[in-house]
């Protein structure tokens, strides 16, 4: 789906010319203008390939309006010769007089500026075609899987939550020095507020399920600063359009309940609404996408910072294992580091929640020493293993900025917050937590703040 604000970006690109051949700015606008013809007419394109235009690709000539005859004017007769007339006779030349030649137009010179436009166009071919014989074939596909994964991955299909003006708390200011960056969509370059959803749907199960990771990630580009605000599976909260429930339980009712605008439109709800801070965009992906990431990365470091076992750990197949983890520096797999975010039995689920930060920290990490950001092929293979496991209404061209603006962002600039200030209830829900009054307030503001 083409959205409006797509367009504006891709128009915004083009006009500018600030797009170098071969990057990937050239790859999603030629991508859009394959599908837009709007764009195309507008930018005066006479191909959807961007580098085609770029080429100088020279415009079909204008061709003479034909005047059509007045309503009350009849288009001038064939006159016919009678037969009597005679006919004029063809004069064949004489077998020593020659035909007449043919004069050819004589060439015009092109002028200074036509010659420095043809040198500038030689150039950039040039360049394009020494790019690609080094990059080869396999880069350039995959840059357009990353852009067709992408599309699949960002929906689009929900607006930010509407403001909530119940709130006091400010971004503080940072002296770090920002990333240098590449021409990005407006806006990308302010804070953003993302809820990370994490569901405990297994592979072979298809009804509505549960989110019991729920995380808010505030990111701010300028300041190179990211914020983590984890609230626990078991919280009561009033859920729009429900009533009180866990918060867990929001994802479930907006599936179960299509008229509450589905599960991942009323988490995002509920959780807005907890906190009085609208949310940008939202992320939810299963237990398959977390593995799939993770052994795409080749695998994530962790420091354990205590001792844990576990002999009643729940599996894929609703059976139960032993599992442990020592004190140390672990570089996990999938399934290793999705135990390691899902065991709770030896401690509780605030500590859980410590441990899922643990691995949002050790996949920042891997993402950083490997440079899959800046390396195309592994930044496909990275969004191959989202690919029906994860949505977000992140818009494509934002996801590439923000990614690319973060990439090196120091880690120790990430800053944890759980949410822990609770009373517990009591008779058949004894393991329901409710929030103690004003503490909801002090945690976000001490998460905006940092």
């Amino acid at each position: 789906m083409i959205m409006p604000n797509d367009c504006h970006y891709i128009r915004k690109l083009v006009r500018t010319n600030s797009i170098l051949p071969g990057s990937i700015e050239q790859l999603v606008v030629d991508t859009h203008l394959t599908q837009c013809a709007e764009c195309q007419r507008l930018l005066n394109m006479p191909s959807p390939n961007l580098l085609g235009d770029l080429l100088n690709t020279p415009p079909t000539p204008p061709q003479p309006p034909k005047i059509k005859p007045a309503p009350d004017q009849h288009p001038p007769r064939k006159i016919k010769p009678t037969p009597d007339q005679p006919q004029p006779r063809k004069i064949k030349p004489t077998p020593d007089q020659h035909p007449p030649r043919k004069i050819k137009p004589a060439k015009i010179p092109p002028s200074r500026g036509m010659v420095w436009v043809q040198s500038i166009v030689i150039c950039i071919a040039t360049i394009v075609i020494s790019y690609l014989v080094v990059v080869g074939a396999r880069s350039g596909w995959a840059a357009i899987r990353i852009v067709r994964n992408l599309d699949q991955i960002s929906t689009t299909e929900v607006a930010s939550t509407p403001p909530i003006t119940d709130t006091t708390a400010t971004v503080a200011a940072s002296t770090a020095t920002p990333v240098p960056a590449f021409v990005l969509p407006a806006g990308s370059d302010q804070p953003i507020t993302v809820l990370l959803l994490g569901s405990d749907r297994r592979p072979q199960e298809k009804t509505p399920s549960r989110t019991d990771a729920v995380i808010l990630l505030r990111i701010n580009p300028q300041t190179q600063r990211v914020s983590l605000l984890s609230f626990p599976r078991d919280l009561i909260v009033s859920i729009p359009g429900y009533g009180a429930a866990r918060i867990n339980a929001a994802h479930v009712y907006g599936d179960v309940y299509p008229a509450l605008g589905g599960g991942k439109k009323l988490a995002t709800k509920t959780v807005s609404q907890l906190i009085g801070v609208p949310i940008d965009y939202t992320v939810l992906t299963d237990f398959a996408g977390f593995i799939n990431i993770i052994d795409t990365l080749g695998g994530v470091p962790v420091d354990i910072t205590k001792d844990l076992y576990d002999s009643q750990f729940p599996t894929m197949d609703y059976k139960y294992r032993e599992v442990s983890f020592q004190v140390g520096t672990s570089t996990m797999d999938g399934v290793t580091a999705l135990t390691y975010s899902r065991i709770r039995h030896p401690d509780n689920d605030f500590e859980r929640t410590k441990r899922q930060q643990q691995v949002i920290t050790g996949v920042a990490k891997r993402l950083q020493t490997g440079n899959f950001v800046d390396t195309l092929e592994a930044t496909a293979n990275v969004t191959d293993a989202l690919i029906g496991h994860a949505q977000t209404d992140m818009p494509r061209d934002l996801i590439i900025a923000m990614a690319w603006q973060m990439r090196a962002v120091p880690l120790n600039n990430f800053s944890y917050n759980t949410f822990s200030d609770i009373y517990y209830g009591t008779g058949d829900d004894r393991y329901a937590m409710y929030p103690v009054g004003g503490a909801i307030k002090r945690i976000v503001t001490q998460w905006l703040s940092e």
